[in-house]
């Protein structure tokens, strides 16, 4: 348990800057602001699950759609309309597994592209030339396919909230009830048994129904 000097040290250790939001929404109260500190802690933990639910599944079906249409090294043979930004984000993958002794084999390369990689590629620039030859046979709902900006949208949105996730900063104030309902509705879009695991497994709702630690 906390006291007023664990209370004082954990100010110094955290620093000012970050604690900013947790003080505003506590009144100044050091004491409170921390327990509103570790309660965001859990909540960003319990997001883990479905975060990476939806990233593995969103790279596996987009890479696998590009393996079909433009074989298996794809991110290598200049086959799909890729433009620079994402080229570069291709060969920071490529030397990164080189730097650690990974062979840049296509497994190695899908997983160590990033979540911004998969996003960027359903883009508006791409709708023409991925999006309704490659990408757009993935998302359906109600059984028809989507159109690519709600799609893109939600990955965004996504995108910006897993990087305050990973980046721990303050999450309790985005609604993440809604958050949570949208990672899995867009797991569902791609997949929707996969969506019903991640729900089943994710904690996210114990967090949110049980805020505080007991």
């Amino acid at each position: 348990m906390r006291n007023s000097e664990v209370n004082v040290s954990l100010e110094a250790a955290l620093s000012d800057t970050r604690l900013k939001r947790y003080l505003r929404d506590s009144g100044g109260l050091i004491d409170a602001a921390l327990s509103l500190y570790e309660r965001n802690a859990r909540l960003a933990e319990a997001f883990y699950r479905p975060l990476q639910s939806l990233e593995v599944c969103l790279r596996n079906n987009l890479s696998r759609e590009l393996a079909a249409r433009y074989g298996a090294n794809w991110f290598l043979n200049g086959g799909p309309p890729l433009e620079a930004d994402a080229v570069e984000k291709i060969n920071y993958a490529i030397d990164d597994l080189r730097r650690s002794g990974r062979a840049p084999t296509p497994g190695a390369v899908i997983a160590e592209l990033s979540f911004g990689f998969w996003v960027m590629i359903l883009a508006r620039k791409y709708d023409a030339n991925l999006w309704r030859s490659t990408f757009a046979k993935v998302f359906l709902e109600g059984g028809r396919r989507m159109a690519r900006q709600p799609v893109h949208n939600r990955m965004d949105a996504i995108r910006n909230f897993r990087n305050r996730v990973f980046h721990h900063e303050p999450i309790y104030h985005l609604n993440p009830q809604q958050v949570h309902d949208d990672i899995i509705q867009a797991i569902g879009w791609m997949c929707p048994h996969t969506a019903a695991w991640a729900w089943e497994h994710s904690r996210v709702p114990h967090v949110l129904a049980n805020p505080w630690p007991p």
